[in-house]
C-alpha cells in the first residue's frame, strides 16, 4: 500500500510540471509515493517530458482539457494510498512537506483534511484556511465591511494567526492533502458539474457534513496561482474566462449545497454590489468605460444563471 497518492493534472505548461514533479522527487522522506499525473490534452511536450524524465510517474492522457475537476475525477480511482494529495503543477513543495503533513494526520485522526501555508515566490502570503463561502460572506469581503467591522466574517478572518496550526472551514486544492479513508465515506470524489473553482470548499464542505475536520498547517508551499487560467485566457475572445468558470461554478456550489434560495441570494447581493460599484463611479464622474465592464459583469451574471438554470445544471 502506498502512503499517499499524488495527483496532479496540467494542460500546456510543461516547464511548470517539471518544477512541480522535481519538488515531489526531492521530498526528503521515506513515504511510499504513488504519482498519478493526467495531462488535459496538451500540445507543448509535456507527455515527452513526463514519460522520459518521470518514469515513476503513473501517466494519465486524456485527449481533450477535461478541466481541473473531472481531470482529477479521472485519476482518483487508481489513487491507493492511505492519503490523496491534490497537488497543482504550478506549486511545489519543501523537502520536508510531504513528511511533514503526513506525519501530522497520522498523529490526529479527527482531521478529513489539511492545507498548507501558501506563499508566492517572492514570499507574499496567499489565501490558506478559509470559512466557507456564503452569499453575506462574499458581499461583506467585496464591500470591505469585514475590515471595518471585525466581528463580521468574510471568507478569511483577517485577524487570524498564519503561524500556527488552527482549524477552518476549508482549504485551497493547490495542495489539499485528505484522508483516503474519509474521502470513501462519500458519493463521489469532486463534484463534476464544475469545469474549475468551489471543487475544494465544496469537498470539505461535504466531509464537514460527514464529521470530518478541516486543518490548515503552517508548511509553506510556493504557489504561482492562475496558469492554467492564462492558458484558457487566450482562447476567451471576451477575456473574462475566469469569470464565467467562477460565476457557473459558484451557482452550482449554492444549489447543490444549500438549495435554490441562496443560488438567488447570491445573485441578488451580487447585483446589490455592482449597484453600489456604479453609483460610486457615477458619483466620482468615473471613466465610463469602467462603468461599462460593471454592466457587461452583471450581465454575464444574469446570463449564467438562466443558463444554469439558477444553479441546477453545469454550462461548460
Amino acid at each position: 500500500m502506498y502512503d499517499v497518492s499524488i495527483i496532479i493534472v496540467a494542460w500546456n505548461v510543461v516547464h511548470l510540471v517539471d518544477e512541480c514533479l522535481g519538488s515531489v522527487r526531492a521530498s526528503e522522506d521515506t513515504l511510499k509515493k504513488q504519482i498519478l499525473f493526467v495531462d488535459n490534452g496538451s500540445k507543448d511536450g509535456t507527455e515527452e517530458l513526463v514519460r522520459r524524465k518521470y518514469p515513476e510517474v503513473e501517466f494519465i492522457r486524456s485527449e481533450t482539457n477535461l478541466g481541473f475537476i473531472r481531470a482529477n475525477n479521472l485519476a482518483y480511482p487508481r489513487a491507493s494510498g492511505r492519503y490523496v494529495l491534490m497537488l497543482n503543477s504550478d506549486a511545489f513543495v519543501g523537502p520536508k512537506t510531504l513528511a511533514r503533513t503526513v506525519g501530522f494526520l497520522d498523529e490526529h485522526k479527527e482531521y478529513g483534511v489539511l492545507g498548507c501555508r501558501l506563499i508566492s515566490r517572492d514570499g507574499w502570503l496567499q489565501a490558506s484556511a478559509l470559512n466557507f463561502p456564503t452569499p453575506w460572506r462574499i458581499f461583506v469581503g467585496r464591500m470591505g465591511l469585514d475590515r471595518r467591522f471585525p466581528s463580521l466574517r468574510g471568507l478569511v478572518d483577517l485577524d487570524q494567526n498564519m503561524e500556527v496550526v488552527r482549524d477552518c472551514d476549508w482549504v485551497p486544492g493547490c495542495y489539499l492533502l485528505a484522508r483516503k479513508s474519509a474521502l470513501e465515506q462519500l458519493d463521489f470524489f469532486l463534484r463534476t458539474d464544475y469545469f474549475m473553482y468551489n471543487d475544494d470548499n465544496d469537498l470539505c464542505l461535504r466531509l464537514a457534513r460527514k464529521g470530518w475536520k478541516t486543518v490548515y498547517f503552517p508548511e509553506p508551499v510556493i504557489h504561482l496561482g492562475g496558469q492554467t487560467i492564462k492558458q484558457l485566457g487566450k482562447l476567451d475572445k471576451e477575456g473574462n474566462m475566469f469569470s464565467k468558470f467562477s460565476v457557473e461554478s459558484s451557482f452550482i456550489y449554492y444549489r447543490k449545497n444549500y438549495g435554490i434560495g441562496t443560488t438567488l441570494s447570491s445573485y441578488v447581493l451580487g447585483t446589490l454590489f455592482r449597484g453600489v460599484q456604479m453609483a460610486k463611479r457615477i458619483l466620482l464622474r468615473r471613466k465610463r468605460v469602467v462603468l461599462a465592464d460593471e454592466w457587461k459583469a452583471l450581465a454575464l451574471e444574469t446570463r449564467i444563471l438562466f443558463k444554469t438554470r439558477f444553479g441546477g445544471r453545469a454550462i461548460h
